[in-house]
């Protein structure tokens, strides 16, 4: 996956389309096709992760190739990610106990 984000980030700016066939963008050495299946098989990705570096694509089905370099890295190790979402539950916790406090 570190191989695949490093492909996408050669060219950041270059928009990338989730939802065809180009959207796994990149020779990644034995990806045999581009289809979801074909890169959930190769990279071992539950259909959760598959979302994760998919998601919104219905939505807005072309994004920059760092973007979907950023949500790949975010799948193959999610702590940097996972502790923005504890700092972001500590600030909030911490704002609704200040205004419970005050209040």
């Amino acid at each position: 996956m570190e191989r695949w984000a490093s492909l996408l980030e050669r060219d950041p700016h270059r928009l990338t389309g989730l939802l065809r066939p180009s959207w796994a963008a990149g020779d990644v050495t034995g990806l045999n096709g581009r289809s979801r299946g074909d890169v959930k098989s190769f990279f071992q990705l539950s259909n959760a992760e598959l979302a994760r570096i998919a998601s919104g694509s219905w939505r807005v089905p072309l994004r920059p190739a760092w973007q979907v370099a950023a949500r790949i890295r975010n799948v193959a190790d999610p702590r940097p990610e996972k502790l923005l979402l504890v700092g972001v539950m500590v600030l909030i916790a911490g704002g609704v106990g200040a205004a419970q406090w005050l209040g």
